[in-house]
């Protein structure tokens, strides 16, 4: 494998996560735009690049040991070094998690939800 390849992989795999991450904040965006419309409020781009950022990196905390899952079928083949991406990556989805109940009543357009 020559290093253009690994480089193309790699860039393939980041692109990957990227969309992931999109996958998991544009329906919430989504729901802002929609149900928040007549309430003439800013955008909350702020809450909006956390999401993508907290999501990019759950995505890239978890892909590495799903991936050697998928390969070996076997939990045994975890190293050191995935069981900590799934540690981190759990700890990242319930932080992920209470910011989207937190913040559910503003995507869903109550009035003063903050």
């Amino acid at each position: 494998m020559t290093q253009d390849q690994v480089a193309i992989g790699t860039r393939k795999s980041f692109v990957t996560s990227i969309l992931l991450s999109a996958i998991l904040v544009v329906p919430f965006a989504v729901l802002q735009l929609v149900n928040r419309r007549a309430l003439q409020e800013e955008f909350p781009f702020v809450l909006f690049t956390f999401m993508s950022l907290h999501s990019l990196f759950l995505v890239l905390s978890l892909t590495p040991a799903l991936r050697r899952l998928r390969a070996e079928r076997s939990f045994a083949a975890l190293q050191p070094r995935h069981w900590v991406g799934l540690i981190v990556g759990a700890f990242l989805v319930l932080i992920y998690v209470n910011v989207i109940v937190d913040q559910l009543p503003c995507f869903l357009g109550v009035p003063n939800c903050d």
